[in-house]
């Protein structure tokens, strides 16, 4: 009887054998009895709620060729992913003695990665656990052997390979032809697909010769000649990759061994770079485990994105991450590239977007988006390696339900790993002091200081060099903004901003102002508000109140030490300037700075970003411009370092040419 049932029968026993006691007891005691069964009843909902659909565990050694080895690390790290994406769970061990029925017996699905059961005890509880309907699934090497007499059911009747007979090699990727579509594992697969890379097996028996074995995929011949090297070549043939055995709930996948630099011990391939590739295993464990294939459930927010669960993508790679927490990561993104996420978002609000990125020394540019609407936009530094990671953070406004998101690449490239969406109940009060940001109007549009050539604007798109300024201490709790090397100017609100000052006095001095639903606004000195003007004419200061027009999402672009300020405190007696000037921005063949008054003598030096000096050399002579001959480096983004005494600032410039 299910627990409903059970409700139902308790209260219509009570109900009865109250009928005749005293109806101020009876509603009394059915009052408490509704308490107890609601409470009992959310307690059982919230366990089931919290029981995975089923669960998975995989076997491997992990201990026998680099290739194999690497596969494994990566699966140990994939699966769990897709597990928490789909609801239900995944433990791996490299026990095999839990080979027997006791253990087995907890789980649904069990996983070969790269070997098979070695004793006969081992051996007899596979079976049994196969025979009694248990769901299995391998990879590659745990289907070899040049003995299959010695576990012939395995390798003759289960597998229906036989003996390892042939292989490629190098590792390659292939065009796999589907023959089959109709098998839960494979709907969602195209008629042909590209393979991630892997090296392939060949068999002494012909599959297609077994009635109880079903090919679900195969290798395409337009594949060959398959393979590098010289006798392990395929020209021709037929080669099953993925199968199926009509008399038990299996599959089986001949990859699984990633290409590697043996010299060095480097992976260079992912088993899970094909999406494509990734839709079998993931529909193929959902129908393993007894659970409704098909497309990813919606992705609960808030919470994190992981950038390799997209639903849809173009122009679009996948690669093993070396962040924290392993995995994959999209990247080799160019201008136009996009991914769709089905997310749900639980409650309509304001939400912190972060975006785990990595960038060698381009950068680029994120746009978030819903439809045709854009949510916000983010600017991704260079940090110096494509595994080198850093988090860049924007807010946006998101509404409640299920909905598709779409990641777009507003300017090419960088390596995206995760995307992370949160909430919180107050909004940010810290003033980002010494980082350089992007502001963003409400009209989804960002702030230009022009180049400070003309008046500043809120028209543009994704930002670039002109929309990146510096927040500097302006004093009493005050900031200045620079681009450019150049001051953000208030003007007074006598006429439309600019960003062309050299030096920062009244004019240029803000209220940085947190509101209410997390946005920022700025008041100059003459206690008016800054206005983006809906993007409609130039920015001005002139404001009396806060209204949409004067609210701006700003968006860290780098952290402290790759903010581009060298401003300074000074002595109150002294009239001379007190900020620093680079110039210019990016940079050609000359690199040109100025000093505050009081500093003569001083130290230069310029760095790559993995922290190596490029450049080092000691000033003695009081200059009004110092020039640095920067030709022979290469283009990329370096830190500029001046220091002398207690002055000591860093400056991010790049090279442009």
């Amino acid at each position: 009887m299910d627990l409903i049932g059970t409700y139902t029968t308790l209260v219509i026993t009570i109900k009865l054998s109250l009928m005749t006691t005293c109806n101020f007891h009876y509603k009394r005691v059915m009052r408490a009895f509704a308490l107890f069964v609601f409470l009992l009843l959310s307690a059982v909902f919230h366990v089931q709620a919290q029981t995975p659909k089923f669960r998975v565990i995989a076997f491997y050694h992990g201990t026998y060729d680099p290739a194999h080895i690497a596969f494994v690390k990566e699966a140990n790290q994939w699966f769990p992913q897709i597990a928490a994406q789909y609801g239900f769970s995944y433990e791996a061990t490299t026990n095999w003695d839990n080979l027997n029925a006791s253990f087995l017996s907890r789980y649904q699905v069990v996983l070969f990665l790269d070997d098979l059961p070695a004793s006969a005890s081992q051996r007899s509880a596979f079976q049994t656990y196969m025979q009694n309907g248990g769901g299995w699934m391998g990879f590659h090497v745990c289907a070899y052997t040049d003995n299959a007499a010695a576990w012939s059911w395995y390798h003759n009747t289960f597998l229906g390979t036989g003996n390892f007979q042939t292989n490629t090699w190098g590792p390659s990727s292939a065009t796999l032809r589907v023959e089959d579509r109709t098998h839960p594992s494979t709907t969602r697969l195209p008629v042909t697909f590209t393979s991630a890379v892997s090296e392939w097996y060949g068999w002494q028996n012909d599959l297609r010769n077994n009635s109880n074995i079903k090919v679900l995929a195969s290798v395409d011949p337009v594949s060959f000649p398959l393979g590098s090297q010289a006798g392990n070549i395929w020209y021709s043939g037929y080669y099953p990759i993925m199968w199926t055995n009509k008399n038990y709930k299996m599959l089986y996948a001949n990859f699984g061994h990633n290409a590697m630099n043996y010299s060095t011990n480097t992976q260079t391939s992912s088993t899970f770079a094909s999406e494509i590739q990734n839709r079998f295993l993931i529909d193929g464990l959902l129908w393993l485990g007894g659970a409704e294939t098909g497309p990813a459930p919606a992705i609960p927010l808030p919470g994190t994105v992981q950038a390799e669960n997209y639903t849809n993508m173009s122009g679009i790679q996948t690669e093993t991450t070396t962040d924290a927490g392993g995995g994959q990561n999209i990247g080799y993104t160019d201008a136009g590239d996009w991914l769709d996420y089905k997310v749900n978002v639980q409650t309509a609000g304001t939400y912190t977007v972060d975006f785990r990125v990595a960038s060698e020394s381009l950068g680029g540019a994120i746009e978030l988006r819903k439809g045709d609407t854009l949510l916000g936009g983010i600017t991704v530094p260079a940090t110096g390696a494509w595994q080198t990671w850093t988090t860049v953070s924007t807010t946006v406004n998101l509404q409640a339900g299920e909905q598709t998101l779409r990641i777009q690449v507003a300017a090419a490239g960088f390596n995206l790993n995760w995307v992370k969406f949160s909430t919180g109940t107050n909004p940010p009060s810290v003033i980002p002091v010494g980082q350089v940001i992007t502001l963003r109007g409400s009209n989804g549009m960002y702030v230009s200081g022009e180049n400070g050539t003309k008046a500043m604007t809120c028209t543009r798109t994704a930002p670039q060099t002109w929309e990146q300024f510096s927040v500097l201490d302006a004093g009493n709790g005050k900031v200045n903004l620079r681009s450019m090397g150049k001051f953000v100017s208030s003007e007074n609100g006598t006429k439309a901003m600019t960003c062309n000052r050299t030096t920062a006095a009244s004019y240029e001095a803000f209220d940085w102002i947190t509101n209410a639903d997390g946005t920022i606004s700025l008041r100059g000195n003459n206690s008016m508000y800054v206005s983006s003007e809906n993007g409609e004419q130039a920015m001005n200061c002139n404001r009396p109140t806060i209204d949409g027009w004067e609210k701006f999402n700003f968006t860290v672009v780098g952290p402290v030490a790759a903010a581009a300020t060298l401003a300074v405190s000074a002595p109150a007696e002294t009239a001379q300037p007190t900020a620093g000037i680079v110039y210019p921005n990016p940079f050609g063949t000359q690199l040109n700075y100025t000093l505050p008054a009081k500093i003569s003598s001083h130290n230069v030096a310029i760095y790559d970003l993995s922290g190596r000096q490029v450049l080092r050399a000691v000033v003695k002579s009081k200059q009004a411009t110092y020039s640095l001959n920067v030709s022979s480096l290469p283009r990329g983004m370096y830190i500029l370092d001046i220091s002398s005494g207690t002055y000591h600032q860093r400056v991010k410039v790049q090279k442009a040419e």
